[in-house]
């Protein structure tokens, strides 16, 4: 029986880059003699109603992208709750996920994964209101938005130095949020919050920042900064993770309500792109999706 296959990209990234790796994976499952169907559009929303609509007709989905582009295809999948299974080819720079579950970088080494055939692994997702997706982290507060801009205009012309700066220019400032955690259905928990970091895994780019529990979202609030403090934001400003420390307050969990209580307009951060304004409850959906990953990947 032939296998249809659907590969989901997004054609106007980079200089073409996705669309090549698509056609390349075309070629490689057709010598297979498999049905392909490749999915995109000339926008995001469009290639997103291509996938859903598709979505009953696939046996598997290939995703080719970062973390942005496979939220917007796990978000299809969440939505509609129809997981099947997943082979990720790498693309663009932040591919969080996909070092987690140790999928090749490589185009090549990518799609012989997904040949093989790939070992199913059934890994968990976050789940943000009903129809969003969280791949790899969500995150709010103004550090997130100050890193994300520094990040993109400052760091080559001026070097890891503009964090601190950055970092001494918000002292003092009211730059924080009042946010109420409701941690699963019964602890509340109302915090300062400058920065708070939900990832679904212990690890981050593949390199562990926290112990925590298996199959758990993992909660990282960071507290008002102080001068004592700035090292903390420099910290997380040039490598992405927050340690922990005193003014920090970290939670595992498989459900959590944020909520402002401050009247001030929160927006979020997913998997690197701007997500939905507070109050949210994200939930954690264990062994959700089953995913190709090589036979050696270990279970952490």
């Amino acid at each position: 029986m032939t296998k249809t296959w659907g590969i989901f990209y997004n054609k106007n990234s980079g200089s073409g880059e996705a669309t090549k790796k698509a056609e390349l994976c075309q070629k490689r499952l057709a010598e297979k003699d498999s049905k392909v169907v490749l999915i995109t559009g000339d926008s995001l929303d469009e290639s997103q109603r291509h996938l859903a609509n598709s979505l009953p007709d696939l046996d598997s989905l290939i995703v080719i992208g970062g973390d942005g582009t496979l939220n917007a295809a796990f978000s299809v999948i969440v939505k509609n709750n129809h997981p099947l299974p997943v082979g990720i080819i790498p693309a663009g720079t932040v591919n969080n996920f996909a070092k987690r579950y140790h999928i090749p970088q490589d185009t090549e080494n990518a799609i012989a994964n997904i040949i093989v055939p790939a070992r199913l692994r059934m890994v968990g997702l976050g789940k943000c209101g009903m129809d969003k997706a969280v791949v790899s982290s969500l995150t709010f507060g103004n550090l997130a938005t100050l890193s994300n801009e520094v990040r993109q205009r400052d760091k080559q012309k001026f070097g890891l130095g503009v964090y601190l700066v950055k970092a001494i220019q918000q002292i003092g400032k009211n730059k924080s949020y009042l946010i109420k955690y409701q941690i699963g259905d019964h602890q509340v928990e109302t915090l300062r919050t400058w920065f708070t970091l939900i990832t679904t895994s212990r690890l981050v780019g593949g390199f562990a920042y926290d112990t925590g529990a298996k199959e758990k979202m993992h909660v990282s609030v960071l507290h008002n900064i102080h001068l004592q403090q700035v090292g903390e934001y420099i910290y997380f400003a040039v490598t992405g993770k927050l340690r922990r420390a005193k003014n920090i307050t970290t939670y595992t969990t498989q459900k959590l309500t944020v909520t402002p209580q401050d009247g001030k307009k929160v927006v979020s951060r997913i998997d690197g792109d701007e997500g939905p304004e507070l109050p949210l409850t994200i939930t954690f959906l264990p062994e959700y999706l089953p995913l190709m990953v090589p036979p050696q990947s270990n279970k952490r």
